[in-house]
């Protein structure tokens, strides 16, 4: 079977309908970014309903990225993959059509988020299945071939979608980036139909973690809508306190029940490992610190400065880009210095990136963007510096029998980490925005203007939000906008949401800090599985080393000028035995 699979002639179009899958859902995530600005103006979305035009998607993969990838061991690769492309191109139909469906009481806003869900499910098969299949359809050099190629085009994905999605919503429409999934999912489809060879885990046990799932679902859901909601209804309050303690709880059970339960979804004694923790707690950092606050600096290129979309994508393209000199630095000297140091040096640059955009405190003008640049270029290389040892580190840290849960976990660090992130750095831009717009209007010099109505001009400022602040309140009714004091209200909720902005900057390297500080202390080079596995193989003795040696002069014929394929053939397996041997130790040992 697997010779059948090997010289396959489908097996590269395989790759490139896998290709085609993992392209569409890492595309979608970038593009999105850019589009907000105008799906916000669009939909006239609240602050916190934009959140979750992001957050949808991250937590739906989230919980069920695990899940799906043992659905596919069980019941197919091939099967779980297609049907996932499905959804996926079935949930991008419908949010590109989000404006004109009506159901029940949902706004177009909440269709958009309930479809975003559904793109979820189809990109929680997606990602990690496309990894499975190339494992199951390619072996020797062709597998190392098939990964380079997959991840060359997560980087494509990555590096054009600021690019992309500003082209589609600047000459066609927001809902254009939905649609674009659609051929491209058909011919996915059709493809992956056609090429790719099933597989499955026929000694896998067939159960899923149900509880897990659940418990699971609960925690991050009441964990990311209390920091969601938290300004809004207050911090003290009965139902942001409710949400914070079932957040709790549940997440409490899942550790309990995971611990207990046969065939978990994530195994927490992986988190022993102190490297394998330190990797999840830096993959969680840098989706919190540096992918979510995207989200915002999209709103800042578009809403404080004015750029349309497309102008705020090619002013990110240094920020994604650049991966593709970060990638190949990590990838050459991760085994050579250690993925510790790889990952703290792409979070250094990462960091020092994050604080260089805080300058953006100073950036008033369209033209002043350029202030920016050092630290959009900076984060950049560091983006395509950590990555690689993100991964080696989860999957390298564990034995292989975990490579797969490990593997998951990983990605649902980073998934989390973009939810909580958003949810998090919004609370706090909120919480900044009202506090410096309270500031300000108290602070206002205008005669006769008496403190009760100072305090009605904070609240209706304060409900509009860091959105309408953003735009100087040009949403604000005409009976407001012909006011004589509403050019200096409006100048202070703009104010109020560039200095906002740049305190979640802060905020942001914060975070990146801790992630910073967590590979420094628990990543550890013995932790390494390969490390543990070469200081546990003694040398080589002399009598094996001499019979190497033999058998390389025996088959020496293979060298000269017309020998047979036999005589090559046996020449090259006994140089590969010797090289095998030499590498076990420098040195052979003395019987």
């Amino acid at each position: 079977m697997v010779s059948n699979i090997t010289t396959d002639p489908r097996r590269w179009w395989a790759l490139g309908a896998v290709a085609f899958g993992l392209f569409m859902s890492l595309l979608d995530v970038t593009v999105v970014n850019v589009a907000l600005p105008a799906i916000q103006h669009g939909l006239h979305e609240s602050f916190t309903s934009l959140e979750w035009v992001v957050n949808a998607y991250a937590l739906v993969v989230a919980v069920l990225l695990v899940t799906s990838s043992r659905l596919g061991d069980f019941f197919g690769r091939k099967r779980l993959f297609l049907i996932g492309m499905s959804v996926f191109t079935a949930g991008s139909l419908l949010c590109g059509l989000s404006p004109h469906i009506h159901v029940f009481s949902l706004s177009g806003a909440d269709v958009l988020n309930i479809s975003r869900g559904i793109q979820g499910v189809g990109g929680s098969a997606m990602v990690p299945l496309s990894l499975s299949l190339i494992t199951a359809t390619f072996h020797g050099r062709e597998r190392g071939t098939a990964f380079g190629i997959w991840g060359g085009v997560s980087g494509l994905a990555t590096a054009i979608g600021p690019l992309v999605g500003g082209v589609l919503v600047s000459r066609v429409g927001w809902p254009s980036i939905f649609y674009l999934n659609i051929p491209t999912g058909i011919l996915g489809l059709a493809l992956g139909t056609w090429a790719i060879h099933e597989s499955k885990d026929t000694h896998s046990r067939r159960a899923i973690d149900v509880y897990g799932l659940i418990t699971l679902t609960l925690s991050l859901f009441c964990l990311v809508l209390a920091l969601m909601k938290g300004n809004e209804k207050g911090w003290s309050s009965g139902y942001i306190v409710t949400l914070f303690v079932v957040g709790g709880v549940s997440l409490l059970a899942f550790i309990i029940g995971e611990l207990r339960i046969k065939n978990p979804m994530l195994d927490p004694r992986l988190f022993k490992i102190p490297s394998f923790t330190g990797s999840a707690i830096a993959a969680f950092m840098l989706s919190g610190g540096l992918y979510a606050l995207l989200f915002y600096l999209s709103l800042y290129m578009q809403n404080y400065l004015g750029y349309d979309a497309l102008g705020a994508g090619l002013r990110f393209l240094p920020l994604s880009a650049l991966v593709f000199i970060g990638a190949p630095l990590a990838g050459r000297f991760t085994d050579r210095i250690g993925p510790k140091w790889i990952l703290s040096a792409g979070l250094v640059f990462i960091v020092a990136g994050v604080m260089f955009l805080t300058r953006l405190g100073h950036a008033t003008v369209a033209s002043d963007w350029t202030m920016l640049l050092p630290g959009l270029i900076l984060a950049g290389i560091g983006n395509g510096m950590v990555n690689p040892p993100i991964s080696a580190l989860a999957m390298g840290t564990v034995q292989p029998r975990y490579m797969g849960m490990a593997s998951g976990i990983s990605n649902v660090s980073r998934q989390t980490g973009i939810a909580f992130g958003i949810a998090a750095l919004a609370a706090f831009l909120a919480n900044r925005y009202n506090h410096l717009v309270s500031h300000g209007i108290k602070h206002l010099a205008v005669a006769h203007l008496p403190a009760s109505a100072k305090a009605s001009i904070i609240a209706g400022v304060q409900k509009a939000g860091p959105i309408a602040g953003s735009l100087g309140l040009r949403s604000a009714g005409r009976s407001y906008q012909s006011s004589p004091i509403f050019p200096q209200v409006a100048s202070i909720a703009r104010h109020a949401f560039l200095l906002g902005t740049r305190d979640t900057v802060w905020f942001a390297s914060l975070l990146l800090v801790v992630g910073l500080v967590a590979t420094l202390a628990l990543i550890r080079h013995q932790d390494m599985v390969h490390h543990q596995e070469a200081a546990a193989s003694p040398p080589p003795s002399r009598r094996t080393l001499i019979l190497a040696l033999t058998a390389v002069w025996m088959a020496r014929g293979g060298a000269k000028a017309g020998a047979t394929a036999l005589e090559e053939r046996q020449l090259a397996e006994a140089l590969q035995l010797l090289r095998a041997i030499l590498a076990r130790g420098a040195r052979p040992r003395a019987e």
